[in-house]
């Protein structure tokens, strides 16, 4: 007999107090080899976006700019609640556009974080 865990109720409580509180519309642009992939249209999501300051480093740590691994320095992060996302997967180097800021900054995914329970966390970068 399947025993459900406890704390179910009080963490989708939880990630809706907080989605109510601090998230704000954001467009998700899905990309395929530098461009729009029509396989996967653009959604508008509400989602908790955090930018820290800072920019992106490639790890040589120079000017090398034929190197392809970058580090997002900034810390930036979108936080998605996987209970009401249903767009599609998303992927490194697609792209994130906040629209409710300033010059609607552009971020470009640098990393997916699935594993967690009740969030999708995207590692952002400067696009």
């Amino acid at each position: 007999m399947p025993v459900a865990a406890r704390f179910h109720e009080v963490r989708d409580r939880t990630l809706a107090a907080t989605d109510k509180a601090f998230a704000e519309p954001v467009r998700l642009t899905f990309m395929k080899d530098g461009a729009h992939d029509p396989a996967r249209p653009s959604v508008e999501i509400e989602a908790v976006l955090r930018v820290g300051g800072g920019d992106e480093n490639n790890m040589a740590g120079g000017y090398a700019q034929s190197w392809r691994t970058q580090l997002a320095a900034g810390k930036s992060e979108l936080h998605i609640n996987t209970a009401t996302y249903t767009g599609p997967a998303v992927d490194t180097r697609d792209r994130v556009r906040a629209l409710s800021r300033s010059g609607h900054p552009l971020f470009e995914v640098l990393r997916v974080d699935d594993r967690g329970e009740s969030r999708l966390i995207l590692a952002l970068g400067e696009a």
